[in-house]
């Protein structure tokens, strides 16, 4: 709940990747083998200055009892976030897609999509979640109307299943928050926050 009361009240978002690089060195420094990992979601989140203590002191103890250790979730599916409605290609249904994938591949299997007659059932770039409790993937290349085949952005981390998926706002990110602004109480009841909110991706 706090997590989305971050997300809810934001004046700024940015989303971001980081790479996840595994390696061996071998005594003499040189590198023995490299693997890449899954790519983790990062979020860098702003809330304004200004808000009445009185109305936040609630959700910011909340936060902060959290620390950095507690795992929670958010969406961006409240109206303030309407850029992500079009992340579906050309399908006029969020909750139509049941697909099979494989852990570990880097494409997933539509068994079930909505009907287009042309055009895409994603673009790349959209978000996708492997069911209700998965991990959330961007779309790697866009997926015309009478393709099945929908290549994501990393190795798929969920175990081998199929089920529903969730598209865009409907999608549910599992984090940490890593980083919690400093902030004072100004004019008596005003909020001010001095940096940001960053939010990991929990993997395992």
């Amino acid at each position: 709940m706090s997590f989305q009361f971050v997300i809810d009240n934001a004046s700024s978002i940015s989303i971001n990747r980081k790479q996840v690089v595994a390696s061996t060195t071998a005594r003499d420094g040189t590198v023995r083998n490299v693997g890449r990992g899954g790519n983790t979601w990062r979020f860098e989140v702003t809330l304004p200055n200004g808000p009445r203590w009185s109305d936040y002191r609630n959700d910011i103890s909340k936060l902060e009892d959290l620390g950095r250790t507690t795992e929670g979730t958010f969406s961006f599916n409240n109206s303030g976030h309407s850029w992500l409605v079009g992340y579906q290609g050309n399908s006029v249904n969020y909750t139509g897609f049941v697909a099979s994938w494989t852990q570990g591949q880097t494409s997933i299997t539509l068994t079930s999509s909505p009907t287009t007659s042309s055009g895409y059932k994603f673009k790349a770039g959209d978000f996708i979640q492997l069911g209700a409790s998965g991990k959330v993937y961007t779309v790697a290349e866009d997926v015309a109307y009478n393709s099945n085949s929908v290549k994501v952005h990393r190795p798929i981390l969920d175990s081998t299943g199929s089920g529903t998926l969730r598209v865009a706002e409907n999608c549910v990110w599992t984090v940490y928050c890593s980083q919690f602004p400093e902030w004072d109480i100004f004019a008596r009841d005003q909020v001010g926050w001095s940096g940001s909110f960053i939010f990991e991706e929990k993997l395992v």
